[in-house]
C-alpha cells in the first residue's frame, strides 16, 4: 500500500511547493524577458540620459513614472495573458488534463499554487527593476525612491487587474488559442461598444452630442489607463525658488480596477472548482456561459460591423440614413450569430436551425432602434429650466477656445435657441441631407456644441449642425440668424478670445500680423517681437474686445459684415509657464497650460490704429476688389 498518497489524500493541502516551483523554472524564459525589457526601459535608459547637461529632476520623474502610467498597462497587458496562457495550459490537453486529475492534488491546490506563481511572476521582476532604477537615480545624484515606489505599486496594481482578467478567460474557454481573443475582446468591448452606438446614434438622434462621452472606458482597463489615468504637477516652493516636480494622485482607478481583479479571481476559483474537464478542446468549456457569450458577441459584431459597413458604402452628407444602417446592423448580427454558433458546434452545418434565436436578436434591434428614432426617451426634446442651469460651455469651430457662460441673461438666449434649434428639426435635416446643395454652397452649415451644467452637478450635452440658405439668412428672425447674433455677441467673442490664463510678457510665445497686399494677391507676414506683441494685447486688443470692435466670426457667406473688416489678421500663442530653476525649451514640464488669439481689426478700431501707427499698410474688402 502507498501510504504517502494515502497520507497526501488524508491532509489535502491549499498550496502545493512542487506545482509553484515548478511554473516558477518551467516557465523561467517568461519573467526573464519581462525583465530585460524592463531593465532597458528604464535603469539603463536613466543611465545613458543622466550624462545630458539637460537632463534633471523632473524628467527623471517623469521617465519613470510615464513608465507605469502609458507603457506600464500595455507591459502587463501582454505579459498578464502570457502568464495566463502558460500557468493554464495543462487545461487544453485531454492527456495533460488527465494526468493532473489523476494526481491527488485537489484543484484548489493548483489554482492557489499557480496563482502564487503568477504574482511571483510580477512581484519578484518588478522588485529588481525597481532596485536598479533607484540604484540609477541615486548614482546620477537624484532622489526617485517616492517615484519608484509609486511604479512598483502600480506595476502590482496593473498585473492584478489584468491577471484576474486572463485567469477568468482561462476558466471559461477550453482552447489555448481562445483564451487571448476572449481576453482581448474583454478589454476593449466595453469601450468599442460605447464608441459604436454613439456612432450610430449620431446618425439618426438629432442632436446627439459628438463629445457624448465614454462612460463606459472604466470596464475596459487597457483604454482607460492610457487615456484617462494622468500625470500631475506640483510646485514646491515659491518665487524663485519654486521647481515643479512631476506627481502622481490619480489612485482611485489603478486601486479599484485591481480589486476587480481580485473579485475576477475569485469567481475563476470557483468555476475551475466545478469546470468539467471532459469539455477540453471546446472553444467554451463552461456550458452555461454559452448563450451569454453568443449573444453578447452576436451584439457586438451588430454595431462593430454595423457602424463599418454603413459608414463605408452609405456615407452620405450627414452619415449613413437610418435604413443603411438598419441593414447593416442587421447584417451584422447575422454574422455574428451563425459565426458564434459555427464555432460552439465546431460545424459549417448550422443554418438549419439556430434561426429562433438569430430572429429574437434582429426584432430586440428593430424595437431599440425604433423607440430611439421615436425619441420614446425624449432626449430630443429635453431643453433644460434656466434655473436649473449652473453655466453653458459653448464650442464651435469659429472659436479658439470653449466659452463658459455664466450670465443669466446670456444662458436665457442660448436656451431660447436651443429651442428654436427642435422645433425647426425637420428643415436642418432636410437641409442637411441635399447633398448636391451642400457641394455646389447653395446650402451652407455651421456646426454647434453645447454642454449644460446643472446646479445638482448634472451634465446635458447636445452638438448641431445649423444650415443656412440666401433665404433664410435675409429672414432675421430665421434660425441661422439668430444663431449668427449670439455666437457674434461681443460678450461670448470676448470670452472665446481672451486666454484663459493671466497675460505676461513671458506667455507670449510668438506672434505675427497678416497683411494683405491687394497688388500681390498675397498675405504678407511680420512677426511680432514678445514686447510689441504684449503692448498690442493689452493696449488695442482687449479694449476693443470689451466694446466690440473686432471682426465679427463669419458663419456663413451671407453675411457682410467683413465689409467693415480689414483684409489682416493678428495671431498670439500664449503659454503659462511655471518658474523651474533648469527650465529650458524642451522641458515640456514646464508648461502648464497653452492657448491662442485669431482676430481680424475693424475700421475704427484701436487695434486697426496700432498696426497702422507702426507701419502697416491695410486695406478693406472694397479697396482690393479692384485689383
Amino acid at each position: 500500500m502507498n501510504w504517502e498518497v494515502l497520507t497526501m489524500r488524508s491532509n489535502p493541502s491549499f498550496f502545493s511547493p512542487t506545482i509553484y516551483r515548478t511554473a516558477l523554472t518551467r516557465f523561467a524564459p517568461l519573467w526573464i524577458v519581462y525583465l530585460i525589457v524592463w531593465v532597458v526601459t528604464l535603469p539603463l535608459a536613466m543611465l545613458f540620459q543622466a550624462g545630458d547637461a539637460s537632463y534633471n529632476l523632473v524628467m527623471m520623474q517623469y521617465a519613470i513614472l510615464n513608465g507605469a502610467v502609458h507603457f506600464g498597462p500595455i507591459a502587463n497587458l501582454i505579459y498578464a495573458a502570457a502568464v495566463a496562457m502558460a500557468i493554464h495550459s495543462w487545461m487544453y490537453h485531454t492527456r495533460s488534463v488527465n494526468t493532473v486529475a489523476a494526481l491527488p492534488v485537489r484543484r484548489e491546490a493548483h489554482f492557489l499554487s499557480n496563482l502564487a506563481a503568477a504574482m511571483t511572476f510580477s512581484l519578484g521582476p518588478n522588485l529588481i527593476i525597481a532596485l536598479l532604477t533607484w540604484a540609477a537615480g541615486a548614482s546620477a545624484g537624484y532622489p526617485t525612491l517616492g517615484c519608484v515606489a509609486i511604479w512598483l505599486a502600480l506595476m502590482t496594481l496593473q498585473f492584478l487587474c489584468f491577471y484576474g482578467m486572463a485567469s477568468l478567460c482561462a476558466a471559461i474557454v477550453g482552447q489555448l488559442l481562445a483564451l487571448p481573443v476572449l481576453y482581448f475582446l474583454l478589454n476593449v468591448a466595453a469601450i468599442t461598444v460605447n464608441m459604436v452606438v454613439n456612432s450610430v446614434l449620431s446618425t439618426f438622434v438629432y442632436g446627439m452630442s459628438r463629445s457624448a462621452g465614454t462612460p463606459l472606458a472604466v470596464l475596459s482597463p487597457i483604454y482607460y489607463y492610457m487615456d484617462k489615468v494622468l500625470l500631475s504637477e506640483k510646485t514646491v516652493g515659491t518665487g524663485a525658488d519654486a521647481v515643479m516636480q512631476c506627481v502622481f494622485r490619480a489612485w482611485t482607478y489603478p486601486l479599484l480596477a485591481a480589486l476587480a481583479g481580485v473579485i475576477l479571481l475569485v469567481v475563476s476559483f470557483f468555476l475551475l472548482r466545478r469546470r468539467a474537464m471532459e469539455y477540453t478542446g471546446d472553444v467554451i468549456a463552461v456550458r452555461a456561459l454559452r448563450p451569454v457569450l453568443k449573444y453578447c458577441f452576436t451584439i457586438f459584431c451588430s454595431l462593430v460591423l454595423g457602424v463599418v459597413g454603413a459608414t463605408m458604402f452609405f456615407s452620405g452628407s450627414r452619415g449613413p440614413a437610418l435604413p443603411a444602417v438598419v441593414l447593416c446592423l442587421l447584417l451584422g448580427a447575422f454574422l455574428g450569430y451563425f459565426a458564434a454558433e459555427i464555432l460552439l458546434r465546431k460545424t459549417f452545418h448550422v443554418f438549419r436551425r439556430g434561426w429562433v434565436g438569430f430572429s429574437i436578436v434582429c426584432a430586440a434591434l428593430l424595437v431599440v432602434v425604433g423607440l430611439v428614432d421615436l425619441d420614446a426617451f425624449g432626449y430630443e426634446k429635453t431643453v433644460p429650466m434656466a434655473d436649473q442651469v449652473e453655466s453653458i460651455t459653448l464650442s464651435s469651430p469659429v472659436f479658439p477656445h470653449d466659452v463658459v457662460i455664466t450670465d443669466e441673461a446670456h444662458i436665457a438666449d442660448l436656451l431660447t435657441l436651443h429651442q428654436q434649434i427642435i422645433e425647426q428639426k425637420e428643415q436642418q435635416e432636410t437641409l442637411l441631407a441635399d447633398w448636391a446643395a451642400m457641394v455646389d454652397n447653395t446650402v451652407e452649415s455651421s456646426s454647434l456644441d453645447l454642454i449644460y451644467q446643472y446646479r445638482d452637478g448634472r451634465t446635458l450635452a447636445r452638438s448641431y449642425d445649423i444650415c443656412c440658405t440666401e433665404e433664410l439668412w435675409l429672414d432675421t428672425a430665421s434660425l441661422p440668424r439668430q444663431f449668427a447674433a449670439i455666437l457674434t455677441d461681443p460678450y461670448i467673442v470676448s470670452a472665446a478670445t481672451v486666454p484663459t490664463f493671466d497675460v505676461t510678457v513671458r506667455s507670449i510665445n510668438y506672434g505675427y500680423v497678416s497683411i494683405y497686399e491687394g497688388p500681390t494677391y498675397n498675405y504678407i507676414t511680420q512677426d511680432l517681437t514678445a514686447s510689441d506683441a504684449y503692448d498690442l494685447y493689452t493696449n488695442a486688443v482687449l479694449p476693443d474686445l470689451q466694446e466690440g470692435l473686432v471682426g465679427r466670426p463669419v458663419l456663413y457667406s451671407y453675411d457682410t459684415s467683413s465689409d467693415a473688416q480689414y483684409m489682416a489678421s493678428i495671431f498670439m500663442e500664449f503659454l503659462h509657464t511655471v518658474d523651474t530653476p533648469t527650465q529650458t525649451l524642451e522641458d515640456s514640464m514646464a508648461v502648464v497650460a497653452s492657448d491662442y488669439l485669431s482676430l481680424t481689426p475693424t475700421v475704427g478700431s484701436r487695434t486697426a490704429q496700432w498696426l497702422m501707427d507702426h507701419g502697416y499698410t491695410l486695406e478693406i474688402y472694397d479697396e482690393t476688389a479692384s485689383y
